[in-house]
């Protein structure tokens, strides 16, 4: 079956050893891949994923034009790449507006990285231009191993949704690293799409399915959060959980693919 990771970080070859090793935490995640390009695509062959998602974070103003340079020179025939704002940046509609010609189908942010609410004003110009340019805006949400300032929460995210009905969102961590409870009150059945990076064996299985039921799996994608994780443990218990064919189909590629082709 056709797999895409919706959900992979890489770093330029000179930068990868420190950035792993500055984003590693000693007995909670290590790098499962080196975090360059060429170690995400040995991965992917690895374990048979066919397309994976770039989604990089600037911790700062400063970084987003670099970031964005090198999202564009990632090869497209495996991988879909996205770009960086932050919410600090200047005139960020403009930046935004260029990046379907640059081929950037949206931008990675992480509120807790980069201290920022969903509901922050600063916010609003980058809201507009994803919903204006057709972009998919990609957030950590909930939760995080470190810092636990849990800016991204579920029901500020639902506030988002309320204000912008025809907005592109996915939230990454299953809508809510740790907040499942609130994710399954403001979030499930929302037009919304929810990855699972970073969420098997932190959710309860009986759990994770009740709410991916009530949500719908065309709006779920399977995501790894590589190189944080290794995706045989996800895809060890996504064969566990007693999907339907259907189910299956859209978790793996169905529900990314959805997503991509939306106008």
């Amino acid at each position: 079956m056709k797999i895409i990771d919706t959900h992979t970080h890489v770093f330029p070859d000179k930068l990868a050893p420190r950035a792993t090793a500055q984003l590693c935490k000693p007995g909670i995640y290590f790098p499962h891949y080196d975090g360059t390009l060429d170690g995400l695509l040995a991965s992917m062959e690895k374990y048979g994923i066919d397309q994976s998602w770039t989604v990089p974070v600037s911790t700062s103003a400063r970084q987003v034009d670099t970031i964005n340079a090198y999202a564009t020179t990632q090869p497209r025939e495996h991988i879909v790449p996205f770009g960086a704002i932050h919410p600090d940046t200047q005139n960020p509609r403009e930046v935004l507006s260029h990046f379907k010609e640059l081929g950037l189908v949206g931008y990675k942010m992480h509120p807790d990285y980069q201290n920022v609410r969903p509901t922050d004003p600063r916010m609003t110009a980058i809201w507009e231009a994803t919903v204006e340019f057709g972009l998919i805006g990609y957030f950590h949400a909930g939760d995080d191993e470190n810092p636990h300032t849990k800016l991204g929460e579920p029901k500020e995210f639902a506030q988002v949704l309320d204000r912008y009905p025809t907005i592109k969102l996915c939230l990454a961590h299953f809508g809510g690293f740790n907040m499942w409870d609130d994710v399954e009150e403001y979030l499930i059945g929302r037009d919304v799409w929810l990855d699972t990076a970073y969420t098997f064996g932190h959710i309860d299985n009986d759990q994770f399915l009740r709410m991916a039921r009530r949500h719908g799996f065309e709006r779920i994608t399977f995501g790894t959060d590589g190189p944080w994780t290794d995706p045989a443990d996800s895809l060890n218990i996504i064969k566990s959980l007693g999907l339907s064919d259907s189910e299956l189909e859209n978790l793996m590629h169905g529900a990314a693919e959805g997503l991509l082709a939306l106008p």
